[in-house]
């Protein structure tokens, strides 16, 4: 008699709950705003317990248990249950003091002190009133918990009008304690269609410090994870070269593995431009596409300006993968212009290829087609196409392995006067790799061909097919030392590991290959192991050297945390390096500059690393990293970097997040340009925390350009208010972006 009646109570109750608690989480799509925790501090202690608490319960048990002080049968089809009566399913739980049971009506009703909660929700209520029959109900005075968000909210009446059909009236919801709402979401009219998985409000208001910000005479909203179409929070910001800025995005949901965000933003110093990003997500395939258009740009001689970007990645069937990485901006200065960080607007070139890749257990087949739009600098070569077929054998130690790297390329450019044509690369190897516990010796032979079919060449007598095959052989040994030692009360184990690396290529005259994609490439640490010192493959670099190199590590014995690496290697040369670049002159040092490495870790909170190049001939450092970093685990973090290359760079710059207490932070970045003596870029921000709401505010100064030889700036201020459990206003994207690159290890 009372399992299915009371069985149906509590899933009805349970679904018109859990629809009013997901409608103001649904209402946007975004992701989730950050939630105060339980144990920050920030929230009143009795607001937390009066959150839904987790109950034990075997969800497969579909048995209902009933107890109460008293009962008694009124009649032979009324019965009355009084006292504490409680009702208990699986991990769902309903009390009252008074339930009476109509069995011929089929109509329960329950008075005083309602409760019904499960771990996920609680609500509370004056009466309830449901009729099995009809699948109709209602509680009157209606109180609910959300228990994850710290979420809460009221409605007079919560009427369940069919199975699928939920209604209630004079609704809330906010994340607020009692007494304290700092923000709540109103509506006169709630109703949710569980079969549709949508629902609908009339007369919405938000309201912040009890004043009414935002206001929707109807709307439609998801219920549950479904997505749908719908105005997004706005976003508004201030600044030197666009002043201040509105966007109001709309979020359009297309089909289920297809939407789009159209977002209008008005500039007053430049216009109104629109931006779409339409993302896509099928069983193989996944992207964004995202355009932008601004006409008329009343800053950029009213020309219009735009921007596409495309990044797809793709499985199409076992083994083949595809990749698509597109951008394309209207004008050179677009990226100065609209970049939100010194990275962005640094780039010299934006890359635009497609990749077709197939993964074999034995060999890796690559196609590319390639291009870039310049941005500065000289205009790279068009690969049309790229074909590239490495075998991947597996290499077994103490035993003879072989391996072969093939490419085949052609290239082409928009100047006539450039060299084009096609590139026809092999790479045979072999290699013996001697493997045991004390070391290693891998010597290794490898031959290097190139074949080139050319057009449009400079002068007739030019040959039109030339090539070269170079040998090259290498031999990589080391062996690995370790010792247990006490450093005052802490035990260590160190490694010592020193290293030669022998490198031999016979110099043949390479003046008459063309220079498709291949550059001299930086000296550094990975040079100290590299087989040829070009980048690209235009030029196989000869080489009759002996790379020395010492490592040692220090480990903690009880955790084996690693307090320090350190690493010194330099390269002496037994020849002079004739191959050389157009332009390029022969290389005659006996030796190279010194590369020295160093991370150091004495605690969980400090850390040090640092890279330099010094050089024995001048006497010069000729290039220097370093940086210093100091973590808590209550999201404290300082950072100190300096950089360094002779004659071309000096900066250093400071960052800091630092937590004062769970409502307080103050976070910012400085870096200063020590060789021309100006800023590069400075912000400061601050964030502010209550239980249910935050907010951050940043002042952001980036360095634009020099004029008369006095440094300009670009200044900006964001401000961003989070209704946690809700959503946020403001310009949140543009203050994750900046403290997301320019503070390392911050966190909210």
């Amino acid at each position: 008699m009372d399992k299915p009646s009371t069985y149906s109570l509590l899933r009805y109750l349970q679904a018109s709950l859990l629809c009013t608690v997901l409608f103001p989480a649904s209402l946007y799509a975004e992701e989730p705003s950050p939630q105060p925790k339980a144990d920050d501090g920030l929230c009143p202690a009795e607001f937390i317990a009066s959150q839904p608490k987790p109950i034990e319960g075997d969800k497969s048990d579909k048995r209902v248990y009933i107890s109460a002080d008293k009962a008694h049968v009124d009649s032979e089809s009324v019965t009355y249950f009084e006292g504490t009566v409680k009702a208990r399913q699986a991990d769902r739980i309903l009390e009252a003091e008074k339930v009476r049971y109509d069995r011929n009506t089929e109509q329960i009703d329950a008075e005083g002190k309602i409760t019904y909660a499960t771990s996920g929700m609680k609500v509370t209520g004056e009466s309830a009133k449901f009729n099995l029959e009809n699948n109709q109900g209602e509680v009157k005075n209606a109180q609910y918990f959300t228990g994850s968000v710290n979420g809460r909210g009221e409605a007079e009446v919560i009427s369940i009008k069919s199975k699928h059909r939920v209604e209630l009236d004079s609704a809330s919801y906010t994340t607020c304690p009692p007494g304290d709402e700092a923000w709540a979401l109103r509506a006169n009219a709630i109703k949710l269609d569980n079969e549709k998985r949508q629902g609908t409000a009339s007369n919405v208001v938000l309201e912040v410090a009890n004043i009414p910000v935002f206001y929707l005479p109807y709307i439609r909203f998801p219920i549950g994870e479904e997505r749908m179409s719908g105005l997004l929070y706005p976003g508004l910001g201030q600044s030197d070269r666009h002043g201040t800025s509105f966007s109001l995005p709309y979020y359009w949901n297309i089909a289920p593995h297809f939407d789009a965000t159209i977002t209008p933003t008005n500039m007053t110093k430049r216009g109104i431009s629109l931006e779409t990003e339409l993302r896509y997500l099928t069983e193989n395939n996944q992207g964004i596409f995202d355009a932008t258009y601004l006409p008329s740009d009343k800053a950029f001689n009213n020309e219009d300006r735009r921007q596409l970007v495309w990044n797809h990645t793709g499985s199409p069937a076992l083994g083949w993968s595809t990749l698509i990485d597109y951008k394309e901006v209207s004008d050179t200065n677009y990226l100065d212009d609209f970049a939100g960080s010194l990275a962005t607007s640094s780039v010299t070139h934006l890359n635009q290829e497609g990749k077709l890749s197939y993964n074999h257990p034995h060999f890796l087949f690559q196609a590319r087609v390639q291009n870039h739009q310049n941005i500065s600098g000289e205009e790279p070569y068009k690969r049309e196409p790229q074909l590239n077929l490495d075998s991947r054998f597996t290499n077994q130690d103490n035993q003879f392995n072989y391996d072969i790297n093939t490419e085949m390329v052609r290239f082409d450019h928009t100047e006539e006067s450039r060299v084009i044509g096609q590139r026809i690369y092999l790479k045979p190897f072999i290699s013996y790799p001697f493997q045991s516990e004390p070391g290693f010796f891998i010597p290794k032979l490898s031959l290097h061909h190139l074949q080139y079919d050319l057009d449009r060449l400079p002068a007739a007598t030019d040959d039109d097919d030339p090539n070269v095959t170079i040998p090259v052989f290498s031999a990589d040994m080391g062996i690995f030392l370790e010792r247990d030692f006490t450093f005052g009360e802490t035990e260590l184990l160190q490694t010592l590991e020193p290293r030669l690396f022998y490198l031999y290529a016979e110099e043949k005259d390479q003046s008459s290959l063309p220079v498709f994609d291949t550059a001299l490439t930086t000296f550094g640490e990975s040079l100290l192991f590299s087989e040829n010192r070009f980048s690209g493959r235009d030029r196989i670099g000869d080489a009759n050297q002996l790379t020395t190199a010492l490592s040692t590590r220090f480990y903690r014995s009880d955790t084996g945390a690693e307090v320090l690496n350190a690493t010194l290697g330099q390269i002496i040369y037994f020849e002079d390096r004739d191959v050389i670049l157009p332009g390029g002159s022969v290389e005659t040092t006996d030796r190279s500059s010194y590369i020295g490495l160093l991370s150091f870790t004495p605690n969980r909170r400090l850390k040090f690393i640092g890279d330099l190049q010094w050089d024995p001939e001048t006497k010069h450092t000729e290039v220097g990293n370093y940086r210093v970093s100091y973590t808590t685990e209550k999201g404290q973090v300082i950072n100190y970097d300096y950089r360094f290359r002779r004659n071309e760079i000096r900066t250093q710059g400071v960052s800091f997040a630092w937590r004062f207490n769970p409502a307080w932070q103050v976070f910012g970045g400085h870096q200063y340009d020590l060789e021309n003596d100006h800023r590069l870029e400075n912000f400061l921000g601050v964030r502010y925390d209550n239980c249910c709401w935050a907010v951050r505010l940043v002042a952001h100064e980036q360095f634009d350009t020099l004029v008369n030889g006095s440094a300009r700036f670009d200044n900006a201020v964001f401000l961003e208010l989070v209704l946690k459990g809700l959503s946020s206003l403001g310009s949140r994207k543009e203050i994750d972006t900046l403290v997301e690159n320019g503070i390392l290890g911050y966190s909210e």
